[in-house]
């Protein structure tokens, strides 16, 4: 094992504390107590409900109030949107490589995931007019993670109308998860899929976690449009996915405060990344280009002659950084790695030290 100290670039967890005005407006509800410490009652979940409304029509889409359900994070959002349309034994339209937890709750919930590659030779872009043939009659879903975790892929509108077409035609759902809406990069564009004529058939997974840096608040929301709305409120209802109702108070706070935070996390994910997807590739054996949106490196390591895992694994103990293995993002993914760029550059470039002083050794 490595003497040198960890540098742990496996989880997205943000290297900074949530907005000020998040954390004074959490500790002010727990010391009022009151409403803010016990069920809530309809007020507050209300006041929350009423500011995803407003946030989210900055992306095209009205809803009404009743058409947010405020979980605890982002990842019992995902387990109420899918639980809302699929049984065991469906199927699912997926992409790979794309958010491991969409696969580990797949196959936790006995639903069959029907996988379509985005290839690095289209950027990592999915070819729509082959998408039809992953489609069969059992097909009740397509998710869609836009910016995509982990290859930073922002789908154009083009695509995600594609996508939405074919939904429409086999009467699927569509799940729409978009936490990383705001870190966008270049010229590219988000794009709500809702506001392509979808409204009616898309489920918006949203968090709180990554655009606020509140992951250890565990504040999230799914957005359910009606046809869908009564089987969702059950599900979130019978599984206790409820945020703590302090918690409520911050994500108000974050959705009407003016974004500025949100913009200057933009800015410093920006610059690391253009820093470390260049020193990366500028690595013989590895390759990584700068990424569309998010904030995850996906790059290419096939040439060192090391499966994702075993690089992972010997990359940990000799060098002691920790990321995570492409394998764990898709059913047929080998032969690349995700990082996360959530330390300031300095420590990238620690990072890249050792990644080089490791493919050098092999």
């Amino acid at each position: 094992m490595s003497s040198k100290p960890l540098i742990n670039l496996n989880a997205g967890d943000p290297d900074v504390e949530a907005p000020k005005c998040v954390k004074d407006a959490v500790m002010d509800a727990f010391k009022k107590g009151g409403n803010w410490t016990h069920y809530g009652g309809r007020e507050i979940p209300m006041k929350f409900r009423e500011a995803v409304v407003d946030y989210y029509k900055t992306f095209g889409p009205e809803y009404k109030v009743d058409n947010v359900l405020p979980t605890a994070g982002s990842s019992a959002a995902l387990y109420v949107a899918l639980a809302t349309i699929l049984d065991r034994g469906d199927e699912i339209l997926m992409w790979e490589p794309s958010y491991s937890g969409h696969y580990s709750i797949m196959r936790n919930m006995g639903v069959k995931m029907s996988v379509a590659p985005l290839k690095e030779e289209t950027g990592f872009h999915p070819d729509v007019d082959t998408l039809g043939e992953y489609v069969t009659p059992k097909t009740k879903g397509v998710i869609i993670c836009n910016p995509n975790n982990p290859t930073g892929t922002v789908f154009t509108k083009d695509e995600l109308k594609g996508i939405g077409d074919i939904a429409a035609d086999h009467d699927m759902a569509i799940f729409s998860d978009e936490i990383y809406l705001h870190f966008i990069y270049d010229d590219n564009k988000f794009t709500s899929t809702a506001s392509l004529g979808f409204q009616d058939r898309t489920i918006n997974i949203m968090s709180f976690s990554k655009t606020f840096s509140m992951t250890g608040y565990r504040l999230g929301y799914v957005i359910v449009p009606s046809r869908y709305l009564e089987k969702a409120s059950t599900v979130q209802r019978l599984t206790a996915a409820r945020p703590a109702t302090f918690v409520y108070a911050g994500g108000i706070a974050a959705l009407r405060s003016d974004l500025s935070y949100v913009e200057e996390r933009r800015k410093a994910y920006d610059k690391r990344r253009l820093y470390f997807c260049n020193a990366i590739d500028e690595i013989d054996g590895l390759q990584c280009k700068p990424f569309e949106g998010a904030f995850y490196a996906w790059f290419r390591i096939e040439d060192t002659d090391l499966g994702s895992v075993e690089f992972c694994d010997r990359l940990l103990k000799e060098e002691n950084i920790s990321i995570r293995p492409g394998k764990n993002f898709g059913l047929n993914i080998d032969g690349y790695v995700r990082v996360p760029l959530v330390r300031p550059v300095p420590e990238l470039e620690k990072a890249v030290e050792r990644i080089e002083n490791f493919v050098k050794s092999l």
